[in-house]
């Protein structure tokens, strides 16, 4: 019987980051907005998962995520090492991509723990390091992959993930620009309200909106990314294997010493 392609390989694991992903950023929205915790019109992502209960959804999600990213970095790592085994330059670029897909994993789940209303200097910094760290891998990959096309990448994927590396680019540079001068102008026109409170008619709400969509726009270019692995890791597989340990220093009172005889 034929499995269903999205079931061949391992292609599973990028979709379920991509899914997780967008779960993450609609169910705390839904949630926020319905509680009036948030306006509908484009808040930021984090302000979905700021306020409980959707903080507990937004931060078990998020986490979850977070955890699918860095499985999916690690087999990545993992195919590309296999294919390149005589390929110093390409081991290279493929060490540093783990180290920084992994620190943005981390990033995300730091995002995740400690919510802007809370431990802002913490959420910022995993935001800089999910966002900032999560393009360079991105970058990283593309050169890869360029280095490994036509044999184990098409030169389609290679555009492709240059295309959203480089969009991711640009909306993380929109996002802090209009951050920026949305904070600077609500701050002198509304001293009195909060960072974190906007309504249409204030001053400088044009560059929040421009602000917090091109960061919804971001978190898209990082779940295109995603996705453009899916085909690849349909080739792979996972094999555990499980060896005997030959030498063992028993624990006084612990009798598995004799299981191991």
């Amino acid at each position: 019987m034929c499995e269903p392609w999205f079931c061949v390989g391992l292609g599973w694991l990028p979709i379920s980051v991509g899914l997780m992903l967008a779960s993450t950023m609609i169910i705390p929205y839904c949630i926020a907005v319905s509680l009036g915790h948030v306006p509908a019109g484009f808040p930021y992502i984090s302000d979905t998962g700021a306020e409980p209960p959707e903080s507990c959804v937004f931060g078990q999600l998020l986490n979850i995520t977070a955890a699918l990213a860095f499985a999916t970095i690690y087999v990545r790592y993992k195919q590309v090492q296999e294919y390149n085994d005589n390929t110093p330059k390409i081991r290279r670029l493929n060490s540093t991509s783990l180290v920084m897909g992994a620190l943005a994993a981390l990033g995300m789940s730091l995002v995740a723990n400690f919510q802007e209303t809370n431990v802002i200097i913490v959420h910022i910094i995993g935001a800089a390091m999910c966002f900032g760290l999560g393009l360079v891998y991105g970058f990283v990959q593309t050169a890869i992959s360029y280095k490994m096309q036509p044999h184990h990448s098409s030169l389609l994927i290679c555009r492709i993930r240059a295309i959203a590396a480089s969009l991711g680019m640009l909306f993380l540079i929109s996002t802090f620009l209009f951050t920026g001068i949305a904070g600077n102008i609500h701050q002198k026109e509304n001293p009195e309200k909060s960072m974190f409170d906007w309504s249409p008619e204030d001053e400088g709400f044009g560059f929040h909106i421009a602000a917090t969509s091109s960061e919804w726009c971001l978190a898209l270019a990082f779940l295109a990314f995603f996705f453009t692995f899916i085909r690849e890791f349909q080739k792979l597989a996972i094999v555990a294997e499980v060896k005997r340990l030959h030498h063992y220093t028993p624990i006084p009172g612990d009798n598995v010493s004799s299981l191991l005889t």
